[in-house]
């Protein structure tokens, strides 16, 4: 039904009725986790203490004063046992050898070791540089800020590796030169009177060529006509760019015959 129509139904004021909301929910253990707030039984459960007594600074942490726990290790007894019946010394075994070794007389390593250093050269002074005002020095030579290979004997010269290469090169290029002298030319100039007769040619060939194609039939209906057709038409083609090559280079080489 639209606004528009009227309805006696709706013309007396109904009465609204109150929505009843249901009791809200309360847990059975609200009492007991209030009581267990209260009574602040987990206070130093996370924090730990309000206060600690600290240890006097006498009472430093000290080298070799902690308690270590080292793991437990069950003993073979009967492993060790036998290990020790086994190790009997015999007259000539490695225990008889390094007594005898204990008489002689041993290096004195602290003496050589100071004789090393007096004659040891001092090294020299490294080249350093102070780059800024709160002491941060730069040692030139190993950050590659002084010009050390400039004063090297070999400045400024070409390598002998690129000058080996380069004589390698050369040596080749003259074999090379030497091996087509002595070769036989694979070509040779054609002279004015051959090129004039295989113009010629050329020429009355083009001349039947084109004789034989005029005298086609104007129907190309079979596959044998069509094909006969390009063919002809494939040669004259070739003949025609021949005979234009050769009126076009006055001077032409050809291949050496075998």
């Amino acid at each position: 039904m639209s606004k528009f129509q009227e309805n006696i139904k709706h013309l007396i004021p109904r009465p609204k009725t109150p929505v009843v909301k249901p009791p809200m929910y309360r847990s059975i253990y609200t009492e007991s986790v209030r009581r267990t707030y209260k009574s602040n039984n987990n206070r130093h459960k996370t924090m730990g203490y309000a206060e600690v007594k600290l240890d006097p600074p006498s009472q430093f942490l000290k080298k070799h004063t902690r308690k270590e726990m080292r793991p437990f290790v069950e003993i073979n007894k009967t492993r060790c046992c036998a290990r020790k019946l086994n190790l009997r010394p015999c007259e000539g075994s490695a225990t008889n050898v390094s007594k005898k070794m204990s008489t002689k007389t041993r290096k004195n390593i602290r003496q050589t070791n100071i004789i090393d250093v007096i004659k040891r050269v001092p090294p020299l002074p490294k080249h350093r540089v102070q780059d800024t005002r709160n002491g941060h020095v730069i040692v030139l030579n190993e950050a590659g800020l002084e010009p050390t290979y400039v004063s090297k004997k070999n400045y400024g010269k070409t390598p002998a590796y690129i000058v080996k290469m380069y004589k390698e090169k050369e040596m080749a290029q003259l074999m090379e030169t030497e091996r087509k002298r002595a070769v036989k030319p694979p070509f040779r100039y054609l002279p004015e009177n051959e090129r004039d007769e295989m113009l010629n040619g050329l020429k009355t060939n083009w001349a039947e060529l084109h004789k034989e194609f005029l005298l086609l039939p104007m129907l190309t209906d079979t596959v044998p006509k069509m094909k006969r057709k390009t063919m002809l038409e494939k040669q004259l083609n070739d003949l025609e760019k021949d005979i234009d090559l050769l009126e076009r280079n006055p001077s032409i080489y050809v291949c050496q015959d075998s």
